[in-house]
């Protein structure tokens, strides 16, 4: 793709005129794309691909604020981030050296701890995470924790105690979203990373040492700490070395292949390597970057699915039933993927269509069936190894999946049929996803205090994204009529009680994304007080239309809404933006600054409970909106509708979809 400049150039002169595809037996025309922006500041340029989300979420703060005086607000600084983007979410370089601990949550006085105490420490995270990334040998961890209460942390080499260190940083997060989170011990200082400078600074140790399967589970662990608390730019860049790393030591063929491994050595190559796998596709998508790990490059044989077994060691199996949730996982990084190189490939190199859509739906459905007796077992197995957290996990990817797969057929302004079918499969994964995220935390309440039957908390960093993104759609299927308005707020109440309950473990993302929830539902309520009707949207994809699913008459009102600002949100610095085609649009932006504590964390039943909206702010200074899309539209490439101002002079008569017509005439988009 030609650099921003050569693109914002070709604008200046007049576009080619467009060729039309040739039809052709056997295929079909692309179905509508989503675009990714480039934003710029006075020292870098940062990319946020499409698979993120970020077309969407533009589109519907683009739709609200044609029509909603809130959202049209003036200010000075606009945005659009996704949670994870850490490298925006604080100026400088505070967001890398701020703490992550509470006081009350480490102990500086460093005491020695006997190897139970340990054990218990890291309980949560063994729990919770090793099942989802196997990537260490648990007993070798035991071991090194042994001998850690002997000598201490400051004796064992220097990957082991990048581990542990991972290991009981994630274990201490994880203690947030407990039901008996104040009962919880002070961990030692000396075993959590501090801040997110020593955890990266970790990385850089490990650099002077020889590649060694040791040297890459500890900047494995280093990552998917930074991942569990939603860093994921930094998460991303360790990500490069992981990847790399893994290539050296050539984890990427199968380890079944060659005789100079032992069993023990196959196990565990291969379980580092999925959880390699499966934690790069997630950090793939979140930021909407090229993949690290292509399939055609790799024949490592799924766990359970051993294919190069030879006479020489029938032992070397991987039929571990305890491996069977990375064995779906596994397999679902991999549609991830499909659906990323499908609908997300820069324009220029994808060949999508309707056909390799449904091929990859064909595929998709067939992972669920094989998933779906795992998650709904037809008896109760006390015995299985999947958990309540893990069946959840699987759901909620599967409706992720579908979402990913339709959203992007929504860029489109018509309303034809896949348009429409395309609408409602998101809005229904969405209702379905909000609900079983909301009954497993209702679920978990109904047994508090007995830490047996409780389950784990919702640690998965994806259910950050995909909570807002349901929201979204939902409350945009609302405005455009293809949903009740009722139902949308209903149901945005049940994800704002979901991201409540995860901000209890990282509070600036959900937090963010709960108040721009709340902005949309207030203009949403707002609208359907005011009368409005579908019918007189110039910009709606559903002109004229009428569904039953557009409710005309006032909502039952969503509570009182406080016109309060709320203290976190602090003072932004300026990001100017552009369309992946290099349309500059530049404006402030504004960003929170290093970490707040929360405010009195809500009791717990009340926030599992569907809330009504208390803490809601002014939306004209609430900068959250503005975090997940352009609430004056000024920051968008495209008009923004009759009587209100453009700020681009590409703007009349010009959409974000004209953008491969305006530079390579032979492009058909739609």
């Amino acid at each position: 793709m030609p650099p921003a400049d050569e693109l914002q150039a070709s604008q200046d002169v007049r576009p080619a005129k467009r060729r039309k595809r040739a039809s052709t037996p056997g295929t079909s025309r692309p179905s509508p794309r989503e675009l990714g922006i480039m934003r710029k500041d006075d020292a870098s340029a940062s990319f946020l691909g499409s698979s993120s989300g970020i077309h969407f979420v533009r589109t519907v703060y683009q739709a609200f604020a044609r029509r909603s005086a809130d959202l049209r607000q003036a200010r000075a600084g606009h945005e659009s981030l996704v949670p994870g983007e850490d490298d925006h979410l604080r100026p400088g370089q505070a967001r890398a050296h701020a703490p992550l601990w509470r006081p009350e949550e480490v102990n500086f006085t460093n005491p020695s701890l006997r190897f139970e105490e340990l054990v218990k420490l890291s309980d949560n995270y063994f729990q919770n995470w090793h099942p989802v990334y196997p990537f260490n040998h648990a007993p070798s961890i035991l071991r090194t924790m042994e001998r850690m209460s002997q000598v201490g942390i400051q004796f064992i080499p220097q990957s082991d105690a990048a581990i542990i260190r991972s290991i009981f940083s994630i274990s201490a997060i994880d203690a947030r979203q407990g039901q008996s989170a104040s009962a919880i011990s002070a961990v030692p200082a000396e075993l959590v990373f501090q801040t997110v400078h020593e955890a990266t600074n970790g990385l850089r140790d490990l650099l002077d040492e020889p590649s060694s399967i040791a040297s890459l589970q500890a900047a494995f662990g280093i990552q998917l700490f930074l991942t569990s608390i939603l860093h994921l730019n930094a998460a991303s860049r360790i990500g490069g070395f992981v990847t790399r790393t893994a290539f050296h030591l050539g984890l990427h063929r199968c380890p079944a292949r060659y005789s100079c491994f032992t069993p023990d050595d196959v196990a565990i190559r291969r379980r580092l390597f999925w959880s390699i796998y499966c934690l790069e596709r997630y950090l793939t998508q979140a930021l909407g970057v090229p993949l690290s790990i292509r399939d055609d490059d790799i024949d490592v044989c799924y766990p359970g699915a051993e294919r190069h077994r030879t006479e020489r060691d029938d032992s070397v199996s991987c039929a571990d039933s305890r491996l069977r949730l990375l064995d779906h996982l596994a397999k679902f990084a991999r549609l991830r993927g499909l659906i990323s190189e499908l609908r997300n490939k820069s324009i220029m190199h994808s060949r999508e269509n309707t056909t390799d859509a449904t091929e990859v739906n064909s595929k998709l459905l067939q992972w669920w069936n094989e998933v779906y007796d795992d998650v709904h077992p037809l008896e109760p197995d006390p015995d299985s190894p999947l958990k309540p957290l893990h069946r959840l996990l699987l759901t909620v990817s599967r409706h992720e999946a579908i979402i990913a797969l339709h959203r992007p057929v929504l860029a489109t302004d018509n309303p034809t049929p896949e348009y429409k079918a395309a609408f409602q499969t998101c809005i229904n994964s969405s209702r379905s996803l909000l609900a079983a995220l909301h009954g497993y935390l209702n679920a978990r309440s109904e047994v508090q205090g007995d830490s047996d039957r409780q389950g784990a908390p919702l640690i998965s960093p994806s259910f950050t994204w995909i909570v807002w993104m349901s929201s979204l759609i939902l409350i945009y299927a609302a405005w455009t009529g293809h949903f009740p308005n009722q139902g949308a707020l209903r149901y945005a109440r049940i994800g704002i009680s979901v991201l409540r309950n995860i901000a209890l473990r990282e509070r600036d993302w959900p937090q963010t994304c709960i108040e721009a929830i709340q902005d949309l539902c207030l203009a949403l309520e707002k609208n359907a007080q005011e009368g409005w009707s579908e019918s007189g949207r110039v910009d709606s994809p559903i002109r004229g239309h009428t569904g039953q699913g557009h409710i005309a008459t006032p909502t039952p009102s969503m509570g009182q809404w406080s016109q309060r600002r709320d203290p976190s949100i602090h003072e932004r610095h300026a990001l100017p933006m552009s369309d992946e085609y290099g349309v500059d649009t530049r404006q402030p932006v504004s960003l929170p600054r290093p970490n707040q504590v929360a405010d009195s964390a809500p009791d717990y039943f009340t926030d599992l409970a569907i809330p009504a909206f208390d803490s809601v702010v002014d939306p004209s200074l609430n900068p959250a909106s503005m975090v997940f899309g352009d609430q004056a539209g000024s920051s968008f490439s495209y008009g923004i509708g009759e009587g209100i101002p453009s700020s681009n002079a590409f703007n009349d008569g010009w959409s974000v979809a004209d953008g491969p017509w305006l530079i390579h005439g032979d492009f058909f988009v739609g």
